[in-house]
């Protein structure tokens, strides 16, 4: 196992934890022999998880991987599931947040979806924002033309005058 982890370049203080993801059948619930200080750290690590500078999809990937400790999340997931839901909607970046809340979402994996769409959402509006900047401040002054002779006052000259 440790030579798998080494070949996919896991850090070796994630060792424990992508070992666990690994276990199957009986080996699953090992978490319960885990040390009570190890375990209130990552549900503590849990209850303040902030996206941050993270991806939609990083930030999931570590609040997931924190479930996987905490006791809420433990048992039936038709229990937890709102729970996580709501858990994992107050960690998004505002922005993210602000569009998904009304929706009112209480299925985690479509909670995902729409903050995933949301995001990229974003990302295409800023780079659009960004390409009309762009383009709109390389042309200032190049079309524009002192209108001189042909102005008076009180509006244009016909050309006959």
């Amino acid at each position: 196992m440790e030579r798998a982890l080494q070949a996919q370049h896991v850090p070796y203080n994630q060792y424990l934890e992508f070992a666990a993801y690994q276990l199957v059948g009986e080996a699953q619930p090992w978490w319960k022999y885990f040390p009570e200080f190890v375990r209130e750290a990552k549900e503590m690590e849990l209850m303040q998880l902030k996206q941050g500078s993270m991806s939609v999809a990083e930030n999931t990937n570590k609040f997931e991987e924190l479930c996987r400790f905490s006791r809420v999340c433990q048992g039936d997931p038709e229990t937890f599931e709102s729970w996580r839901c709501i858990k994992y909607q107050r960690g998004l970046k505002d922005s993210i947040m602000t569009a998904v809340a009304p929706m009112e979402i209480c299925v985690f994996s479509d909670l995902v979806n729409k903050a995933r769409v949301v995001e990229e959402y974003a990302k295409t509006v800023a780079a659009s924002k960004d390409t009309y900047r762009g383009s709109s401040s390389k042309g200032r002054g190049k079309h524009y033309h002192p209108m001189s002779q042909n102005f008076k006052r009180g509006g244009y000259a016909h050309q006959g005058q």
